[in-house]
């Protein structure tokens, strides 16, 4: 289990630094924009994470395993899911989806949750991964999210690129202003 487990980390890592950091950036840089392509790989990437929970998870796709009988855990899962919810959806209609998937650059968004971090749609969803971590806690488990980690990071570094050549000094000036993660202050 612990070899399938580390074989398909690494071939998903590599994969997702191709879609990245080389088609979805190539696509930011030749169009100024996502392509079909560049969009579906992007969601094919956050899908094949989601269902990567399934190598650790004691039942089999779609299915859930019962939740544990602690309810101090259940209820901190619970609230870490529907908090990350709120934060992302809160981020997702705030951007646009035309915006969130790469289409429409018309204009910088530094307004609503955007005044706190430059990735609230990522912290959102990072913060609802968290009640599955707490909820199903083990090495895998921490692992999986390490991983979201990485292939956050992937998408961050070429939309910070572009985002920079694309709007320059406003854009410098907004991520002096607005950290990547979340301003505490």
């Amino acid at each position: 289990m612990l070899l399938i487990y580390l074989v398909f980390s690494a071939t998903f890592v590599f994969f997702s630094f191709v879609v990245f950091r080389i088609i979805v950036r190539r696509d930011y840089l030749k169009k100024s924009k996502l392509s079909t392509l560049s969009s579906s790989l992007e969601v094919l990437i956050f899908a094949l994470h989601a269902n990567f929970i399934y190598l650790f998870i004691p039942v089999k796709w779609p299915n859930l395993p019962s939740l544990p009988d602690s309810l101090a855990l259940r209820m901190i899962s619970i609230f870490l899911f529907f908090f990350g919810l709120v934060i992302l959806m809160i981020a997702w209609f705030g951007l646009g989806s035309g915006k969130s998937f790469g289409q429409d650059k018309r204009r910088l968004n530094t307004d609503g949750v955007y005044k706190y971090s430059r990735n609230p749609q990522l912290i959102g969803y990072g913060v609802m991964l968290c009640s599955f971590v707490v909820i199903f806690l083990s090495w895998y488990s921490v692992g999986w999210f390490f991983l979201y980690l990485v292939i956050s990071y992937f998408m961050v570094q070429t939309e910070e690129e572009f985002l920079e050549l694309r709007y320059g000094e406003e854009y410098r000036k907004y991520c002096g202003d607005v950290p990547r993660i979340i301003k505490l202050g």
